[in-house]
Protein backbone atom coordinates (compact mmCIF):
# COMPACT_ATOMS: atom_id res chain seq x y z
CA UNK A 1 0.00 0.00 0.00
CA UNK A 2 1.50 3.43 -0.74
CA UNK A 3 0.10 6.79 -1.26
CA UNK A 4 0.96 9.46 -3.56
CA UNK A 5 0.36 13.31 -2.97
CA UNK A 6 3.12 14.50 -5.71
CA UNK A 7 0.45 15.14 -8.52
CA UNK A 8 -3.16 13.37 -8.38
CA UNK A 9 -3.32 12.07 -4.69
CA UNK A 10 -4.02 8.57 -4.53
CA UNK A 11 -3.06 5.27 -3.06
CA UNK A 12 -2.10 2.29 -4.31
CA UNK A 13 -2.29 -1.54 -3.49
CA UNK A 14 -0.68 -4.32 -6.23
CA UNK A 15 -0.52 -1.84 -8.67
CA UNK A 16 -4.78 -0.72 -8.63
CA UNK A 17 -5.59 2.49 -7.52
CA UNK A 18 -7.61 3.18 -4.16
CA UNK A 19 -10.73 5.65 -5.12
CA UNK A 20 -10.15 7.16 -1.62
CA UNK A 21 -13.63 9.64 -2.28
CA UNK A 22 -14.42 13.09 -2.70
CA UNK A 23 -11.71 16.52 -3.33
CA UNK A 24 -12.02 17.21 0.98
CA UNK A 25 -11.58 13.22 1.70
CA UNK A 26 -8.70 13.17 -0.22
CA UNK A 27 -6.89 16.28 1.43
CA UNK A 28 -7.39 14.88 4.68
CA UNK A 29 -5.21 11.99 3.20
CA UNK A 30 -2.81 13.97 1.70
CA UNK A 31 -2.07 15.93 4.99
CA UNK A 32 -1.86 12.75 7.43
CA UNK A 33 0.15 11.49 4.78
CA UNK A 34 2.40 14.24 4.88
CA UNK A 35 2.61 14.30 8.36
CA UNK A 36 2.96 10.52 8.31
CA UNK A 37 3.25 9.08 12.11
CA UNK A 38 2.48 13.00 13.62
CA UNK A 39 -0.76 13.48 15.19
CA UNK A 40 -2.91 16.43 13.09
CA UNK A 41 -5.48 18.33 15.35
CA UNK A 42 -9.13 17.84 13.53
CA UNK A 43 -8.66 21.84 13.71
CA UNK A 44 -6.25 21.82 11.31
CA UNK A 45 -8.06 19.77 9.09
CA UNK A 46 -11.10 22.09 9.56
CA UNK A 47 -9.06 24.60 8.61
CA UNK A 48 -7.36 23.59 5.50
CA UNK A 49 -10.88 22.14 4.16
CA UNK A 50 -12.61 25.11 4.35
CA UNK A 51 -10.06 28.16 4.50
CA UNK A 52 -12.48 30.99 3.55
CA UNK A 53 -14.72 29.19 6.64
CA UNK A 54 -15.92 26.20 7.88
CA UNK A 55 -19.54 25.58 8.53
CA UNK A 56 -21.18 24.90 11.83
CA UNK A 57 -20.82 21.01 11.19
CA UNK A 58 -17.08 21.10 9.61
CA UNK A 59 -15.59 19.05 12.54
CA UNK A 60 -18.63 16.55 12.26
CA UNK A 61 -17.60 16.32 8.61
CA UNK A 62 -14.01 15.40 9.32
CA UNK A 63 -14.96 12.99 11.64
CA UNK A 64 -17.32 11.12 8.91
CA UNK A 65 -14.52 11.30 6.27
CA UNK A 66 -12.25 9.70 8.61
CA UNK A 67 -14.68 7.16 9.66
CA UNK A 68 -15.05 6.43 5.54
CA UNK A 69 -11.39 6.39 5.45
CA UNK A 70 -11.16 3.49 7.53
CA UNK A 71 -13.26 1.72 6.37
CA UNK A 72 -12.07 1.94 2.90
CA UNK A 73 -8.58 0.94 4.85
CA UNK A 74 -9.86 -1.84 6.55
CA UNK A 75 -11.62 -3.19 3.13
CA UNK A 76 -7.92 -3.31 1.75
CA UNK A 77 -6.31 -5.11 4.35
CA UNK A 78 -3.96 -2.12 5.64
CA UNK A 79 -3.43 -3.48 8.57
CA UNK A 80 -1.45 -6.12 6.32
CA UNK A 81 1.09 -3.02 5.38
CA UNK A 82 1.63 -1.54 8.97
CA UNK A 83 -1.15 1.12 7.98
CA UNK A 84 -3.01 2.30 10.33
CA UNK A 85 -5.22 5.67 11.31
CA UNK A 86 -5.24 5.98 14.25
CA UNK A 87 -7.12 8.78 16.88
CA UNK A 88 -5.79 10.21 20.05
CA UNK A 89 -6.98 13.30 21.57
CA UNK A 90 -8.94 14.93 19.37
CA UNK A 91 -6.41 14.83 16.46
CA UNK A 92 -5.68 12.05 13.96
CA UNK A 93 -2.40 10.29 12.81
CA UNK A 94 -1.60 7.82 9.50
CA UNK A 95 0.98 5.11 11.25
CA UNK A 96 3.25 3.65 8.27
CA UNK A 97 6.20 3.31 7.10
CA UNK A 98 7.07 6.80 5.52
CA UNK A 99 8.71 4.78 2.22
CA UNK A 100 5.05 4.47 1.87
CA UNK A 101 4.47 7.92 0.41
CA UNK A 102 6.05 9.62 -2.42
CA UNK A 103 7.17 12.34 -0.70
CA UNK A 104 9.11 11.29 2.22
CA UNK A 105 10.59 8.75 -0.60
CA UNK A 106 11.39 11.77 -2.52
CA UNK A 107 13.31 13.24 0.43
CA UNK A 108 15.00 10.42 1.50
CA UNK A 109 16.66 10.20 -2.24
CA UNK A 110 17.59 13.61 -1.92
CA UNK A 111 19.45 13.43 0.75
CA UNK A 112 21.32 10.28 -0.56
CA UNK A 113 21.96 12.07 -3.96
CA UNK A 114 23.20 14.72 -1.83
CA UNK A 115 25.82 12.24 -0.10
CA UNK A 116 26.51 10.39 -3.59
CA UNK A 117 30.33 9.40 -4.33
CA UNK A 118 30.23 11.08 -7.85
CA UNK A 119 28.50 13.09 -10.10
CA UNK A 120 26.86 9.78 -12.19
CA UNK A 121 25.49 8.09 -9.20
CA UNK A 122 24.42 11.78 -7.64
CA UNK A 123 21.92 12.50 -11.14
CA UNK A 124 20.62 8.16 -10.87
CA UNK A 125 19.46 9.57 -7.65
CA UNK A 126 17.89 13.09 -8.20
CA UNK A 127 16.23 11.60 -11.67
CA UNK A 128 14.51 9.15 -9.79
CA UNK A 129 13.70 11.46 -7.02
CA UNK A 130 12.25 14.17 -9.67
CA UNK A 131 10.52 10.59 -11.09
CA UNK A 132 8.09 10.35 -8.61
CA UNK A 133 6.57 13.73 -9.39
CA UNK A 134 3.53 13.17 -11.93
CA UNK A 135 2.28 17.06 -11.52
CA UNK A 136 1.92 19.84 -8.81
CA UNK A 137 1.82 18.56 -5.46
CA UNK A 138 -1.86 17.74 -3.70
CA UNK A 139 -3.61 18.12 -7.09
CA UNK A 140 -7.36 18.55 -7.30
CA UNK A 141 -7.70 18.68 -3.62
CA UNK A 142 -6.29 22.02 -2.36
CA UNK A 143 -7.91 25.26 -2.33
CA UNK A 144 -5.50 27.78 -4.06
CA UNK A 145 -6.11 30.17 -0.89
CA UNK A 146 -3.93 27.33 1.10
CA UNK A 147 -1.53 26.04 -1.38
CA UNK A 148 1.25 28.32 -0.85
CA UNK A 149 0.94 27.42 2.75
CA UNK A 150 0.97 23.51 2.53
CA UNK A 151 2.83 22.97 -1.27
CA UNK A 152 5.66 25.78 -1.01
CA UNK A 153 7.84 23.55 1.00
CA UNK A 154 6.97 20.63 -1.84
CA UNK A 155 7.43 22.48 -4.67
CA UNK A 156 10.69 24.02 -3.09
CA UNK A 157 12.08 21.20 -2.78
CA UNK A 158 11.28 19.51 -6.22
CA UNK A 159 12.95 22.77 -8.08
CA UNK A 160 16.22 22.80 -5.67
CA UNK A 161 16.67 18.78 -6.92
CA UNK A 162 16.22 20.13 -10.32
CA UNK A 163 18.81 23.13 -9.79
CA UNK A 164 21.04 20.31 -7.82
CA UNK A 165 20.55 17.72 -11.16
CA UNK A 166 21.76 19.98 -13.19
CA UNK A 167 24.95 21.14 -11.79
CA UNK A 168 25.89 17.69 -11.31
CA UNK A 169 25.05 16.92 -15.63
CA UNK A 170 27.44 20.42 -16.02
CA UNK A 171 29.96 19.11 -14.40
CA UNK A 172 29.68 15.77 -16.04
CA UNK A 173 30.22 18.02 -19.17
CA UNK A 174 26.26 17.70 -21.24
CA UNK A 175 26.33 20.91 -21.71
CA UNK A 176 24.46 20.67 -25.47
CA UNK A 177 22.15 18.07 -24.04
CA UNK A 178 20.77 20.16 -20.97
CA UNK A 179 19.94 23.65 -22.97
CA UNK A 180 16.65 22.74 -24.27
CA UNK A 181 15.72 21.56 -20.67
CA UNK A 182 17.42 24.21 -19.17
CA UNK A 183 15.45 27.17 -21.41
CA UNK A 184 12.04 25.14 -20.22
CA UNK A 185 12.78 25.38 -16.46
CA UNK A 186 13.61 28.89 -16.87
CA UNK A 187 10.62 29.68 -18.64
CA UNK A 188 8.53 27.84 -15.89
CA UNK A 189 10.96 29.40 -12.96
CA UNK A 190 12.13 32.93 -14.58
CA UNK A 191 13.55 34.35 -11.02
CA UNK A 192 15.18 31.03 -9.96
CA UNK A 193 19.10 32.40 -10.22
CA UNK A 194 20.53 29.09 -10.23
CA UNK A 195 18.45 28.03 -13.24
CA UNK A 196 19.62 31.33 -15.29
CA UNK A 197 23.38 30.42 -13.92
CA UNK A 198 23.27 26.91 -15.64
CA UNK A 199 21.45 27.84 -18.37
CA UNK A 200 24.07 30.56 -19.06
CA UNK A 201 26.75 28.24 -18.61
CA UNK A 202 25.43 25.61 -20.98
CA UNK A 203 24.53 27.76 -23.96
CA UNK A 204 28.69 29.65 -23.31
CA UNK A 205 30.34 26.06 -23.19
CA UNK A 206 28.43 25.22 -25.92
CA UNK A 207 29.78 27.90 -28.18
CA UNK A 208 26.28 29.85 -28.09
CA UNK A 209 27.82 33.11 -25.79
CA UNK A 210 25.48 35.51 -27.63
CA UNK A 211 22.45 33.81 -26.57
CA UNK A 212 24.26 33.36 -22.81
CA UNK A 213 24.26 36.99 -22.79
CA UNK A 214 20.76 37.56 -23.91
CA UNK A 215 19.61 35.25 -21.23
CA UNK A 216 21.36 37.10 -18.49
CA UNK A 217 19.77 40.63 -20.39
CA UNK A 218 16.60 39.11 -20.62
CA UNK A 219 16.07 38.29 -16.98
CA UNK A 220 18.11 41.56 -15.90
CA UNK A 221 15.18 42.90 -17.59
CA UNK A 222 12.24 41.20 -16.18
CA UNK A 223 13.52 41.64 -12.72
CA UNK A 224 13.82 45.70 -13.55
CA UNK A 225 10.22 45.59 -14.74
CA UNK A 226 8.33 43.36 -12.44
CA UNK A 227 10.55 44.08 -9.08
CA UNK A 228 12.35 47.01 -9.32
CA UNK A 229 15.86 45.00 -8.66
CA UNK A 230 19.08 44.02 -10.14
CA UNK A 231 20.26 40.85 -10.23
CA UNK A 232 22.67 39.48 -7.75
CA UNK A 233 26.20 40.21 -7.63
CA UNK A 234 26.69 36.58 -8.57
CA UNK A 235 24.81 36.63 -11.61
CA UNK A 236 26.54 39.84 -12.81
CA UNK A 237 29.54 38.49 -12.33
CA UNK A 238 28.53 35.43 -13.98
CA UNK A 239 28.20 37.34 -16.87
CA UNK A 240 31.21 39.61 -16.83
CA UNK A 241 33.43 36.10 -16.64
CA UNK A 242 31.56 34.95 -19.78
CA UNK A 243 31.96 38.23 -21.48
CA UNK A 244 35.95 37.49 -20.34
CA UNK A 245 35.60 33.58 -21.31
CA UNK A 246 36.71 33.27 -18.58
CA UNK A 247 34.68 30.57 -16.78
CA UNK A 248 36.33 28.47 -13.98
CA UNK A 249 35.20 25.06 -14.53
CA UNK A 250 32.80 23.63 -12.13
CA UNK A 251 34.32 21.10 -9.72
CA UNK A 252 32.97 18.01 -7.80
CA UNK A 253 30.32 19.17 -5.44
CA UNK A 254 30.29 23.15 -6.81
CA UNK A 255 27.39 24.66 -8.46
CA UNK A 256 26.92 27.14 -11.10
CA UNK A 257 25.44 29.69 -8.57
CA UNK A 258 24.11 29.25 -4.83
CA UNK A 259 20.66 29.16 -5.12
CA UNK A 260 18.51 32.04 -4.52
CA UNK A 261 15.20 33.40 -5.23
CA UNK A 262 16.06 37.01 -7.08
CA UNK A 263 13.06 38.56 -6.59
CA UNK A 264 10.00 38.57 -4.39
CA UNK A 265 6.15 39.64 -4.93
CA UNK A 266 3.87 38.72 -1.99
CA UNK A 267 2.70 35.94 -2.16
CA UNK A 268 4.40 34.17 -4.16
CA UNK A 269 7.72 33.45 -2.52
CA UNK A 270 10.98 35.03 -2.79
CA UNK A 271 13.98 35.91 -0.69
CA UNK A 272 14.15 33.99 2.61
CA UNK A 273 11.47 31.82 1.40
CA UNK A 274 11.53 28.39 3.80
CA UNK A 275 13.72 25.43 3.06
CA UNK A 276 12.17 21.89 3.16
CA UNK A 277 8.24 21.71 3.55
CA UNK A 278 5.97 24.29 4.68
CA UNK A 279 2.40 24.37 5.94
CA UNK A 280 2.20 21.41 7.50
CA UNK A 281 5.29 20.05 8.34
CA UNK A 282 5.75 16.75 5.98
CA UNK A 283 9.12 15.29 5.28
CA UNK A 284 11.82 16.28 6.70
Amino acid sequence: MEFRVLGLVDAQVAGRTLDLGPAKQRLIVAILALEANRPVPAERLVELSWPAGAPRSARNAVQVRISRLRSLLAAHDAARYGVELATQSGAYQLRLDPARVDAHRFAVLVAQAREAAGDEQKVALLNHALSLWRGPALTGVIDDAVREQVCRGLEEGRISALEELFDAELRLGQHRELIDRLAAAVQEHPFREQLVAALMLALHRSGRTVDALRTYRRTRQRLLDEYGLEPSIRLRALEMEILRDNVAPLTDGSSALAPVWLGRRPGHGGPGGRRGWSGTGGPG
